[in-house]
């Protein structure tokens, strides 16, 4: 069947299909416990429904591929059986009435469809990180998500933890004065140099029209599944899968928002098919905001990990690193490092940390014991979401620009947000990570 002919086949045997906003009152079950949707249940998927099912109700299950979906469910006892649905439209159609809130945690290119098609449904939405793959899928999801009556929640559990509250604190408060400078700094980057596996056939169990979603159509590969999909633009990015763990210390305490540029220095030049084989280094170039001056920040990944500066303010014979990825935050006197997902924060030197002590400030704490029971508990009204897509639409747009500066690099690309437009260089602008296919005009397939 030709690709547009199975859009249009699905989409007319699902009520959504037919009437794209027919949106459902969403709220919390009426036993206090949220009944849940996972879609996506593989690794992370799997992960987060054990999570969930400790506090909620887990009431269906949605993956395209069941042979993978089985094997990492197989010894977690809360997610036997409970019904397998392989598309999610007709999973709504079916039990939508049943379901108060969904999580999403499918290969990054599937989050934008899903997400909406949950949201115009009347569902709370939890969704992995990166928020989507494309910035026109970033900018529309977000803006809808203002417009919808739903709780929001991007994946990225290090921003619900008091580590990132006295980050921010610290950084508000000025006790490493002035930050002109940000690097950081990740040892994953997925290269490969592999090409990928020609001639495959699709397993049976696996439904690869709905694995693609809106995504160019491509011939099945096994180099795409059982989380390979990771290592290909296609799929995703260099960028994305850290990148919202690692940048958000500066993003949240600096206020960064906009990139006025993003430039990227690769090793060697990226395989067609892949990410840069060797790594590369982002930088992104941000104003004034407000009192607080310029900022220059520069992510570091893969095999450009070795070339990222020691802090500034590290002393003599001290690990410069708190493990293979992290951030500092540079300051006139001090700095500020933290982990990947903003754990560790501490100022050095170690004496300015001593001498500050533990930051007073007005950052949000959440009630829940971690990011995914605060989603939940703002979902009952008993918390507020701490990364709704309104936060997490701005970060993920900066990890787009970075992806799409690693598949152009050497050159500055300059950054018109109001436009959404890189104005320097039209190749670059008609990316693959700027736009798939123009969200308006395909609406109906979420």
């Amino acid at each position: 069947m030709k690709r547009r002919s199975f859009l249009k086949t699905t989409l007319a045997s699902t009520a959504f299909g037919a009437a794209p906003f027919n949106i459902l009152k969403a709220g919390p079950s009426p036993n206090s416990k949220l009944n849940i949707a996972v879609i996506g249940v593989g690794k992370q998927g799997t992960a987060n429904a054990r999570s969930l099912s400790s506090t909620d109700n887990i009431v269906a299950l949605c993956d395209v591929h069941e042979g993978w979906h089985k094997e990492q469910i197989k010894d977690v006892k809360n997610l036997q059986g409970i019904k397998l649905w392989k598309d999610y439209r007709v999973m709504f159609d079916k039990i939508g009435k049943e379901i108060d809130a969904v999580c999403v945690a499918t290969p990054e290119h599937n989050h934008y469809t899903i997400s909406m098609h949950a949201m115009h449904r009347g569902k709370h939405v939890y969704c992995q990180k990166p928020l989507c793959h494309t910035l026109n899928e970033v900018r529309l999801l977000t803006e809808e998500a203002k417009k919808l009556n739903v709780v929001t929640q991007m994946g990225h559990q290090g921003h619900s933890s008091s580590s990132s509250a006295n980050i921010r604190n610290w950084v508000q408060a000025g006790a490493i004065g002035d930050i002109k400078e940000v690097f950081a700094y990740s040892t994953k980057c997925y290269a490969t140099e592999k090409a990928i596996v020609q001639g495959c056939k699709v397993p049976a169990d696996l439904d690869w029209n709905l694995y693609l979603n809106r995504a160019g159509e491509i011939p099945f590969s096994s180099s795409y599944i059982n989380r390979e999909w990771v290592k290909y633009n296609h799929f995703s990015g260099s960028v994305g899968d850290m990148g919202a763990h690692i940048l958000d210390p500066a993003y949240y305490s600096l206020d960064l928002k906009v990139p006025l540029s993003v430039r990227a220095d690769v090793i060697t030049p990226a395989k067609p098919w892949s990410l840069p084989p060797d790594g590369g280094v982002v930088t992104w170039k941000f104003p004034a905001r407000g009192k607080m001056p310029p900022v220059i920040m520069k992510f570091y990944l893969g095999a450009s990990t070795r070339n990222a500066p020691r802090p500034r303010h590290m002393e003599e014979g001290r690990n410069s690193r708190i493990q293979s990825s992290g951030s500092v935050l540079v300051g006139e006197g001090a700095s500020i490092i933290a982990g990947s997902h903003s754990q560790g924060g501490r100022i050095i030197p170690e004496v300015k940390m001593q001498e500050t002590g533990k930051a007073n400030g007005t950052a949000f704490r959440c009630e829940g014991k971690g990011h995914l029971q605060n989603f939940t508990l703002a979902c009952k009204g008993e918390d507020t979401a701490m990364s709704p897509f309104d936060y997490a639409g701005p970060l993920s747009e900066i990890i787009v620009l970075g992806d799409i500066a690693l598949m152009h690099p050497g050159r500055t690309l300059e950054w018109d947000s109001k436009r959404m437009k890189i104005t320097n260089d039209e190749v670059a602008n008609n990316s693959l990570f700027m736009r798939r296919l123009n969200p308006r005009d395909d609406m109906n397939w979420c």
